[in-house]
């Protein structure tokens, strides 16, 4: 019997059985039978013979029944592989099965000996993926901590704003913040800030005139070999010599000075020049978000590392343990049982919260998008490299930019992977218990010192529990994205065979 799928493509149907039994893990028989691959497998062996290059004939010319010999067992395997692969889909599809990881040949049930036999039987087991049912309003709090800019904070983003549009001088002595332009040795010359020495060193410059010269060691003045490599214009600090002091007479050429620009309206065109800021009261809120921005990704991911926790441990997914088990073994050859028992618990995490976040995402909009994609690079341009441009003037040069990006997939899926968690987060935080704090970031590392701390008495009061708290081991992702019911190969040639 023949049938036709989605694609409009003649599938050859095969007996199926299946009845529902009580539980997650159910059954599939499949019998086939001679007339069901004879067709497909003769038609294959006549692609095989007009290519097969065979001594003594020339191509197209072999006879049938030595391609048969050759090629006939390997067609025959691949042959029954398709028809077990599309009938088990077609199979979930018409009884509208949601199953989680792929179906797993049962041991003992299946009867494949393609030496002898000429009709087969496959069985399979298969997992139904759980009913999960969140409430939110019962869900215990998530803390969703926002770090505040404290003055100092906000003086220092300030003050490189100030510096950055400030006007370059070259003073007659040399004071804290300067750059200082020297020879050293014989014919070589360097450049350094002041702020790149140690103390004693920078208390040999403060003061100092052009012309004026100093011993020194460099090894000892730097604050460290990467900006010594730096000055001696080194590719890399292992290019040092390890017992070599550098130490040279210093001979001062240049100094500069940046002034900071003053808080003016001249200030503000060239450092906003949208006209976005326009006062001292503005600046300090672009100071606020910049500085809350810089740590957003640190907050979003201890967010969501709190909220995955707290949805595995009160949310109930019912897995079947030994079902994924047989799954990791057979997919992961390096895995032994005793290595599986020890990480069994953290691959168990990750997969619950593969589970929850389907769950969670279901008839939400967090698809991201092209357009996302391209909006995040165009940003991203504009934010660091034409920021002080009018927008229409780099218009095109920031979309050639954002079109040559688009063209390296390994930024786009990086990209991609970024947009979709912030994405997450922010569905996550609409519908959790949020247990809002804010405060400086001495406050937020103590709250994380002090939890920590909590955790770590946990573990004194029960030394021979092992830690479930991981989520997402390291290791995870080599076992596939198994509870995402997707299309998959089940190859009948091997295991099933064993």
């Amino acid at each position: 019997m023949t049938t036709k799928n989605d694609d409009s493509k003649t599938v050859q149907r095969i007996v199926t059985k299946h009845e529902n039994v009580p539980g997650q893990i159910q059954k599939v028989v499949f019998e086939i039978k001679k007339e069901d691959y004879e067709a497909s497998v003769e038609t294959a062996l006549k692609k095989q013979r007009r290519t097969a290059q065979v001594p003594g004939f020339r191509a197209g010319n072999a006879p049938m029944g030595m391609i048969r010999k050759m090629y006939g067992k390997a067609i025959l395997a691949q042959e029954i592989d398709n028809l077990v692969n599309t009938n088990m889909d077609l199979f979930m599809k018409e009884n509208e099965v949601k199953y989680i990881f792929e179906p797993l040949p049962v041991e003992g049930e299946s009867s494949v000996d393609f030496d002898n036999d000429e009709n087969f039987v496959f069985a399979y087991e298969y997992a139904l993926a759980p009913d999960v049912k969140i409430d939110y309003a019962k869900l215990p709090k998530v803390v969703d901590f926002k770090i505040l800019a404290t003055d100092e904070d906000r003086k220092g983003y300030i003050d490189q704003l100030r510096e950055r549009h400030g006007n370059y001088i070259t003073p007659e002595t040399i004071e804290e913040n300067d750059s200082v332009s020297v020879n050293y040795g014989e014919d070589k010359d360097g450049f350094f800030f002041i702020h790149d020495l140690k103390e004693d060193a920078r208390k040999k410059f403060i003061g100092k005139k052009n012309g004026e010269a100093i011993m020194l060691s460099l090894r000892k003045a730097f604050v460290n070999d990467a900006v010594l490599a730096r000055f001696l214009k080194l590719n890399d600090p292992k290019e040092l010599e390890a017992d070599n002091d550098y130490k040279f007479k210093v001979t001062i050429k240049h100094i500069g000075r940046i002034v900071p620009a003053e808080l003016n309206e001249e200030f503000f065109k060239k450092a906003f020049p949208d006209g976005s800021v326009n006062s001292e009261a503005e600046l300090n809120a672009v100071a606020d978000k910049v500085v809350l921005d810089q740590y957003q990704p640190e907050l979003n991911r201890q967010f969501m590392n709190d909220a995955i926790e707290m949805l595995i441990d009160n949310v109930k997914v019912d897995l079947p343990d030994d079902f994924i088990k047989r799954y990791i073994l057979l997919t992961q050859k390096d895995m032994t049982a005793e290595q599986l028992d020890e990480k069994y618990n953290d691959y168990k995490r990750a997969f619950q919260w593969q589970i929850l976040e389907s769950r969670i995402v279901e008839g939400e909009n967090v698809n991201v998008t092209i357009d996302d994609i391209k909006e995040y690079f165009r940003n991203y341009y504009i934010k660091n490299y034409f920021g002080n441009f009018n927008a229409e003037d780099v218009k095109d040069r920031v979309e050639e930019l954002v079109k040559q990006t688009m063209e390296n997939k390994e930024y786009v899926k990086s990209v991609y992977d970024l947009l979709y968690d912030e994405k997450l987060t922010e569905l996550l935080r609409s519908k959790l218990n949020i247990d809002h704090k804010e405060g400086d970031i001495k406050a937020y590392v103590a709250m994380l010192t002090e939890r920590q701390k909590g955790k770590t008495e946990e573990e004194k009061e029960t030394p021979k529990k092992k830690s479930t708290k991981k989520a997402a081991p390291a290791d995870a992702d080599k076992a596939e994205e198994a509870p995402k019911a997707k299309k998959t190969t089940r190859k009948t040639t091997k295991k099933d065979n064993e």
